[in-house]
């Protein structure tokens, strides 16, 4: 009930302290057994702009899922987050991807402290090019925050593909835009990931 409350009011109040949390992924998984590191610099476009940079490390769960964990600073001054993607639906034939990702983090902005728990519907399809794999993908995160003053919802649209280019086996690159809905960031973001196997280290 609780929730609900702050739902409604989260979609009509304004606040001083935003969500800026990126996507930066797409519905494909990694294989068990497999990992991946990160990097991504993010450029605020509104709010006063500024930029964050983030690194994060991902690993399989299942067929289905994976994990995530995150950190960065910059404009916003300290923010760590865990989340865990979930696409029962796969990637086949002329169907997307379609899922879930669902996480947790914390973060220091000004002088505010937040608590946020996200939830952010997520498709992608993956299409084969003479160059390389590419994915697009779209996603809708929607962020519950906690502040010391109040309990909001901000909501943004992550617009984003993933590209992996044929010759290049040890890191795939991305880019991703932000578009502000209700209380969040817009953005652009760039980020390279880079694969590796514990027994083989990096690369496909």
């Amino acid at each position: 009930m609780n929730f609900a409350k702050y739902f409604v009011l989260g979609l009509f109040l304004t606040s001083q302290a935003h969500a800026y949390l990126s996507i930066a992924e797409s519905g494909e998984l990694l294989a068990p057994g497999k990992y991946q590191v990160g990097v991504e610099p993010q450029l605020l476009t509104n709010k006063g702009n500024g930029a964050n940079f983030n690194v994060f490390f991902d690993t399989a769960l299942s067929d289905s899922s994976s994990a995530r964990i995150s950190m960065g600073a910059g404009a916003v001054d300290f923010n760590t987050f865990a989340s865990v993607k979930w696409i029962p639906i796969p990637d086949v034939d002329n169907q997307p991807a379609m899922g879930l990702r669902a996480g947790a983090g914390i973060a220091r902005d000004e002088d505010e402290n937040l608590i946020q728990l996200q939830f952010a519907p997520l498709v992608s399809k993956r299409f084969d090019t003479e160059y390389g794999l590419t994915v697009p993908y779209l996603a809708v995160p929607f962020t519950f925050l906690n502040t010391k003053d109040e309990n909001f919802v901000a909501s943004n649209l992550a617009l984003g593909s993933e590209f992996h280019y044929v010759d290049w086996k040890e890191v795939n690159m991305g880019a991703e835009v932000g578009i502000d809905l209700n209380k969040s960031y817009s953005y652009i973001s760039l980020y390279l990931t880079f694969p590796f196997e514990s027994h083989k280290g990096f690369g496909k």
